[in-house]
């Protein structure tokens, strides 16, 4: 009896001992075949992958200063809230000709401070070690529900779809929501795709998604989250656990989390993902080169009137 035990005992350390290279050797596989991306991957929106010659993918653990070929186009998040702002002072200047007091100006709410500071998951290892997967240590700002009744004239003027003069006044064309629109772009080149950069960036996301090196550092990236006693298949799925979206921010979602940026960083996922991204982003502004242009100069007039309202 001793005997066999000893065997069974030998035979379990010898199991665990090859469960753990085995373990080890996927983790060496998937980052040798992450660790490898192409210079040019794709040319346009959806178009077909080419031959790429290849390189390696510099490591990249910190995500929130990254810039993507695309972002000159898109509106970071510090100015897409301020034309945000815009419209609805615009709006209410509007409104109040007619008498008529739009809601308040709603609170503040912490979200990423650039482009890209998510765009991969959590990459902030400080902010995550008091706030875990979430933007803010502190609870969402709750938005009080409006207790006055609703004024009857508001739709009227808004739409500018009913009554066209309202005690008095002519309702602009397309109501105060048309007028506030048209001030704001005022300068804008006209037929302007406002969605073009985001079509592009997204469709870039996706298919460097797919890409077997991006795949390849996922994999990794879930071994070593599995060694630290945490399955999830992705980033993503982490910080979609339903365990961390609502109450108080547990030591079970700070452990999850830190863990989540540092085995994105042995993996170097963010610098696999974000490199093939570029790579497929160049070929796609080059096709678009003109919508762009003319996208760029249609952010550039509505940022001008925003400098005008003089908003902080």
């Amino acid at each position: 009896m001793p005997s066999r035990m000893g065997r069974g005992h030998r035979r379990d350390g010898s199991r665990r001992r090859t469960r753990t290279a085995r373990s080890s050797a996927a983790v060496r596989w998937a980052l040798a075949a992450a660790l490898t991306v192409p210079a040019a991957v794709g040319a346009g929106c959806g178009g077909a992958t080419s031959n790429p010659a290849t390189g390696v993918a510099p490591a990249l653990t910190d995500a929130s200063h990254l810039r993507l070929p695309l972002d000159r186009y898109l509106l970071t998040p510090h100015d897409a809230d301020l034309v945000a702002r815009a419209h609805r002072v615009l709006l209410r200047r509007c409104e109040q000709r007619f008498g008529i007091t739009g809601p308040p100006e709603p609170p503040a709410t912490a979200g990423p401070r650039t482009l890209n500071e998510r765009r991969y998951g959590i990459t902030d290892r400080a902010l995550a070690a008091t706030a875990g997967f979430r933007v803010s240590a502190n609870g969402p700002v709750t938005v009080p529900k409006p207790t006055e009744p609703a004024d009857p004239r508001t739709l009227d003027v808004l739409s500018g779809e009913g009554r066209r003069v309202v005690d008095g006044q002519p309702v602009p064309p397309g109501g105060c929501s048309g007028e506030a629109k048209r001030r704001l772009g005022a300068g804008a080149p006209a037929g302007a795709d406002r969605f073009l950069a985001e079509r592009l960036s997204r469709d870039s996301y996706f298919r460097a998604e797919s890409d077997r090196r991006v795949q390849a550092a996922m994999r990794a990236w879930s071994i070593c989250m599995q060694e630290h006693g945490f399955t999830y298949p992705t980033p993503l799925a982490a910080a979609a656990d339903p365990r961390f979206r609502a109450g108080p921010v547990t030591p079970t979602e700070i452990a999850t989390a830190t863990t989540d940026i540092d085995c994105k960083a042995r993996a170097n996922l963010v610098g696999v993902w974000s490199t093939l991204e570029a790579d497929l982003q160049r070929p796609a502004i080059a096709t678009h080169r003109d919508a762009l242009d003319t996208l760029l100069r249609a952010n550039d007039a509505e940022l001008r009137v925003v400098r005008g309202l003089d908003l902080r």
